[in-house]
């Protein structure tokens, strides 16, 4: 597919998606657009970078009608952020088509009365118990399936699917739609048509030959400026050009406007005398010469499949990738079928200037990636209304090596009760300490300085906050997405049974 008019959606919902630069379905969107725009219910194994909001959206916009007063399409997502988030991102084009868009939260005026109505896990019981009025509704979507049977009890969704009318539309979303999943999505669907049509085991394997490593710079901060620190990085020599690959021309133009404002002009692929090359995707892809020297490839956003990141990372040169961590799970499956393999940037140490600096050097590297540090960002978010980043660094390195000697001695020790909880994310998902005490001081809005000790392990982390926060983060953070994918917060039980005094040895009855 070429274009969103071929898919034989209304004209206005074409014009909208046009309007916010959307004009070529992914391989996701060209397969489900059409099913939805009919009526059929879906099982869609695709998330974050597929394309997946808008697969499913420009067919429910394309089919139904809103102004009952009351939703008509119910979304259901693993909590408040992503249906903010989804909300925020779908209003501009739904309102164009005639549609109003909430998600179910006190930021959003009357968001029962939305056509289009995104729900988070934790207020699900607003459809239970009459909130939320259901009788204009035709259908619903679960956002990301795997990460909603992961925060809300099964029998809980079950119910809620069986009480909704039979012709109510479903569609079932999800990667990487594991058997839990598949296994709901069968009993709560009708003759529901998978896209893309393959076997849960068989996504995610290689499906080529190996064709080298894809370098994957995490968003820190705006897109934009870690693209522009990738574009930096790739022209290094012998590359002398950067193709930046973009999912529309209006993004193309975004960015460019943003790397030629620091000094790095644009132009079309093969022009030789600009460093960075504009591609846009599903455009012919000029060809260069060698004279060009050597040519390196940066998608601006994550290929939408396996096919798109072929297109745009050849065999010819270095390859990178930018990516939320929301959109990692999608890109680790596409780059695996592609026959990539995703290394994740590091930054480079500091260069050595004596014995004693390459010391002192070695100490900062032990304190940045020591869990103690968490309660300390605060701090520095605080001076930095006040200093520059680089007037803090050197007044912390100046009471590191030679402050007075009074503020070198050890703290005393924190007497407040402490208790440690378990988190279903890990390095495995790209998670970090900094990551999770942002998450938990985002989300439950606590203060950094009442998170203690966090220990990231492969698949999970242990996480020290004090004993009254406990239950305010287990319910802020329960649904929310970190790592690509959603999290589930509780007590760490393992440490109870561990702290729990063991029984003594079983002794003989003596007889009497």
């Amino acid at each position: 597919m070429t274009s969103f008019e071929e898919l034989n959606i209304e004209d206005e919902v074409v014009e909208a998606l046009a309007a916010e630069g959307i004009e070529i379905p992914t391989q996701f969107q060209a397969a489900a657009v059409p099913v939805i725009a009919k009526g059929r219910d879906l099982m869609g194994r695709a998330g974050p970078g597929a394309g997946t909001m808008i697969g499913y959206a420009a067919g429910l916009l394309s089919r139904l009608e809103g102004g009952a007063g009351s939703p008509v399409v119910i979304v259901l997502c693993t909590g408040v952020r992503q249906s903010t988030e989804l909300a925020r991102s779908l209003a501009a084009i739904a309102e164009a088509c005639g549609m109003r868009v909430a998600a179910l939260s006190p930021q959003w005026n009357l968001p029962q009365r939305a056509d289009f109505l995104f729900v988070p896990a934790e207020e699900i019981g607003a459809l239970f118990d009459g909130s939320v009025a259901l009788t204009a509704l035709k259908a619903v979507v679960i956002h990301d399936g795997d990460g909603l049977l992961r925060t809300t009890p099964r029998d809980r969704l079950d119910s809620l699917f069986n009480e909704w009318p039979p012709d109510t539309q479903r569609i079932i979303c999800g990667q990487p739609f594991g058997s839990d999943l598949a296994t709901f999505a069968a009993g709560h669907t009708k003759r529901a048509v998978t896209v893309p049509p393959m076997a849960a085991e068989g996504r995610g394997k290689r499906s080529g030959p190996k064709r080298g490593t894809l370098t994957l710079h995490v968003v820190d901060g705006t897109r934009d400026e870690t693209a522009l620190d990738a574009v930096v990085q790739l022209l290094e020599e012998p590359v002398r050009h950067v193709v930046v690959h973009a999912l529309s021309s209006d993004q193309a133009a975004d960015v460019g406007d943003f790397l030629s404002l620091h000094g790095f002009h644009c132009g079309p692929v093969g022009d030789p005398d600009v460093p960075v090359w504009l591609a846009v995707d599903g455009e012919p892809m000029p060809e260069f010469s060698a004279t060009h020297g050597s040519v390196a490839s940066l998608s601006y956003s994550v290929p939408s499949s396996s096919d798109a990141m072929l297109q745009r990372h050849p065999d010819r040169g270095p390859a990178a990738v930018v990516s939320e961590i929301r959109e990692l799970a999608h890109l680790k499956v596409v780059a695996r079928e592609a026959g990539f393999d995703v290394k994740r940037l590091r930054p480079p140490r500091p260069i050595r200037v004596s014995s004693r600096i390459d010391e002192l050097g070695d100490r900062l590297g032990e304190l940045v990636t020591s869990p103690s540090l968490t309660p300390y960002y605060l701090l520095v978010e605080a001076l930095a209304s006040r200093f520059t980043p680089s007037e803090i660094a050197a007044a912390a390195l100046y009471q590191l090596d030679e402050g007075p000697t009074a503020a070198k001695q050890p703290p005393k020790p924190d007497t407040a009760s402490w208790v440690r909880l378990f988190v279903t994310a890990g390095s495995q998902d790209e998670v970090g300490a900094r990551e999770l005490l942002g998450a938990i001081t985002g989300e439950s809005n606590i203060a950094g300085n009442r998170v203690g000790r966090i220990d990231v392990r492969e698949k999970h982390s242990l996480v020290e906050v004090r004993q009254e926060d406990a239950k305010r983060v287990i319910d802020a953070l329960n649904g929310t997405t970190l790592g690509g994918r959603a999290i589930r917060v509780d007590y760490d039980r393992a440490h109870e049974r561990k702290s729990a005094p063991k029984p003594g040895p079983r002794r003989k009855p003596v007889k009497s």
